[in-house]
């Protein structure tokens, strides 16, 4: 109720920000002009004492009630604090309205008793000092309007028409005058008035957008910073608070960072959807959470890794225990809408010490050369670096250098290793193996430098030569010699791979039949649906398409569906595992029955003993390829191999000779 009074009085509602605030602006403006109105008004009304009655006496008169009232005025302004209450100031405004009044109709009664007292001069120096004393009061109350227009009507109005209605012409025109610039003045405290609210909305106005902003990026930094699907921070968060205490404590304390990786997280997703996938990898992020407790800061850094932040750990056994502990939570069975999914995960740990080299990318790759390790066969899947690892990562450095430099390709060269139909005992194509000899690195294996030369966007150059050699050689074959040749995943999901390999087949002058290209699983998940496109413009060319390390995968089966291979090479570890057990030689016969069923060739990695090649011509195995056969040769061994006329490599005359 009391709001609502207020409001019609004073034109503001107390229930919303810009009246209070308007309020705020019209109080503390008044109380800023309250000292210079009562000063403005004692100077002029005691100059119209003078004017009039050539004298100011000490007593009750005009000027000491004015002065006595400001001085009650101002203490009472003064006194209330620096900031009260918005109902405590409404109240004060309300207060200086009637008081306003009360001292203007003082003001008024006193100049009709000078105007009916006095004679002309004494007329004129009553308007005068009366309507400067009116404007000036109006102004200075400009931040009240309607207290502002009280001393133009109360004062203004009523000496105007005592003028007008003395007769005297000349008093008349200043009246009217004095009217005029009564009703300007007045319009400047409405003005006035709409300004000041104006301002206020504009501030509203400003504020709002201002929190709105502070909102929006308050969001945007959230989004940037956080992980959508698990709600823990991204990676460039969990840097960024690397660096933060890395700065914070320069060179005062130890701290430890896990790098976690979860094991056929892919197989989850590939059998039971992303949503499943996803379900699985929020309830990991649950259970790190709880494991590092307090202490250690969480983060997804992409995919199915997490990262795991530790203060204050500064020895390998601690770290250790914490990395174990956070295995045991995260190994824990998990079910997902009815389904128990075993879940395991591996674990590489660094501890950082302020003396060594404490940027977070260096202890952030300490940490991951620590995982592949423990990846790599650890029997509790937990591996906490040590400075020996380095090796690897050096010798990474140097590839990664070495194959940067111009004329790179003439330090490749290759070898071929036979393919060996078993049943004829006869080679029917070479397969090119690359070789790199480096004079400060050594040999570098194609297993070393491959993944290298894909990531530093090399390797489509790279094998573009090697692919140019290899048809070279192969123009100097028989025909039924086919070339067997392994593409890039990089290479297999461009757009127009295809035709590139069909180019070079002409400009070499050989037909498509000669080639047979080999693709591994790995190659095909990069980019499904484009390395089916290009592997389909090869085989309808007619050359030949081979599915590379079969049983070495979770998904292959799958392809064998989706796309048509002409032939299967069979994994090493799915070959040699046949003369191990009997389920691994049952496997092995399943799978070579598949591949009848399919009416494909398989074909035999890693043959590597007579017992073994025997096996797997007992079995219906296709051909075969191994150190058992024959090992790679160079492109001159080969040539002398084929002009001998024999067709058949070492190992495979040998078995031909006991065979018989």
């Amino acid at each position: 109720m009391f709001a609502k009074v207020m409001q019609r009085f004073l034109d503001v509602d107390l229930a919303t920000a810009s009246g209070r605030a308007l309020i705020e602006e019209r109080y503390f403006s008044l109380r800023r002009q309250v000292p210079i109105i009562y000063l403005l008004g004692f100077v002029n009304l005691s100059g119209m004492e003078l004017s009039t009655a050539g004298r100011i006496t000490i007593g009750l008169n005009l000027p000491t009630i004015i002065a006595t009232c400001g001085l009650v005025r101002l203490f009472n302004w003064y006194c209330m604090g620096t900031q009260p209450s918005h109902e405590q100031m409404v109240r004060r405004m309300q207060q200086t309205v009637w008081f306003a009044a009360a001292v203007c109709l003082t003001v008024c009664a006193r100049c009709l008793y000078l105007l009916h007292v006095g004679d002309n001069a004494s007329h004129m120096a009553v308007m005068l000092f009366g309507g400067l004393t009116a404007i000036g009061v109006a102004y200075g109350l400009t931040a009240l309007p309607v207290a502002g227009r009280i001393p133009l009507l109360l004062i203004i109005v009523p000496l105007s028409l005592a003028s007008i209605l003395s007769g005297n012409s000349q008093f008349a025109w200043a009246a009217f005058g004095l009217v005029v610039v009564a009703v300007l003045t007045m319009k400047l405290v409405t003005l006035h008035s709409r300004h000041l609210e104006d301002l206020i909305r504009s501030r509203e106005l400003i504020s709002n957008q201002q929190v709105l902003a502070e909102h929006a990026h308050q969001e945007a930094v959230h989004a940037a910073t956080t992980d959508f699907l698990t709600g823990l921070p991204n990676r460039r968060a969990f840097v960024a608070a690397l660096e933060a205490e890395i700065e914070e404590k320069k060179l005062k304390d130890w701290f430890a960072l896990a790098v976690l990786d979860l094991n056929r997280f892919k197989a989850v997703n590939d059998m039971f959807g992303h949503e499943a996938g996803d379900r699985l990898l929020q309830e990991v992020a649950n259970r790190l959470v709880r494991a590092a407790g307090t202490s250690g800061l969480v983060a997804r850094l992409g995919g199915d890794e997490f990262g795991i932040f530790f203060p204050g750990v500064s020895q390998v056994a601690r770290a250790r225990a914490m990395g174990s502990e956070i295995l045991r939570e995260v190994n824990r069975p998990l079910v997902i809408d009815g389904r128990q999914f075993d879940v395991s995960a591996c674990c590489g740990l660094a501890l950082s010490k302020p003396e060594d080299d404490r940027s977070p990318s260096r202890v952030m790759a300490d940490a991951d050369l620590a995982l592949y390790q423990a990846k790599d066969g650890s029997p509790d899947h937990l591996i906490v670096f040590e400075h020996g690892m380095e090796a690897p990562r050096l010798r990474r450095l140097q590839i990664e250098r070495a194959l940067q430099t111009t004329g790179i390709e003439q330090n490749l060269s290759l070898v071929f290793q036979p393919i060996v139909d078993l049943r004829r005992s006869k080679v029917i194509a070479f397969e090119a193996l690359a070789r790199w000899k480096d004079e400060e690195l050594g040999s570098v294996t194609p297993s070393e430098f491959v993944p290298i030369a894909e990531q530093l966007g090399l390797i489509e150059r790279l094998n573009s030569h090697l692919l140019a050699l290899a048809f070279h050689e192969t123009r100097k074959w028989p025909d039924e010699i086919k070339l067997s040749f392994n593409l890039s995943a990089v290479e297999l999901c461009n757009a127009g791979f295809a035709e590139l390999i069909l180019a070079q087949l002409v400009i070499a002058g050989l037909e498509t039949s000669r080639l047979q290209v080999e693709v591994t699983e790995t190659a095909l998940l990069a980019d499904f649906e484009r390395a089916r496109g290009n592997l389909k413009r090869l085989r309808k060319a007619g050359v030949t398409i081979v599915l590379d390390d079969f049983g070495a995968g979770y998904a292959s089966i799958g392809y064998l569906r989706e796309l048509r291979f002409d032939q299967i090479k069979l994994d090493g570890a799915l070959v040699t595992a046949a003369q191990e057990s009997a389920d691994g030689k049952r496997l092995l016969r399943a799978v070579i029955g598949l591949c009848d069923l399919l009416g494909v060739s398989s074909v035999a990695e890693h043959v590597e003993s007579e017992a073994l090649l025997t096996l797997l011509t007992e079995l219906g195995c296709t051909a075969g390829q191994g150190f058992w056969l024959q090992r790679p040769m160079s492109a001159e061994e080969v040539r002398q191999s084929i002009n001998e006329g024999t067709g058949r490599p070492t190992g495979a005359k040998q078995h031909g000779r006991r065979a018989a």
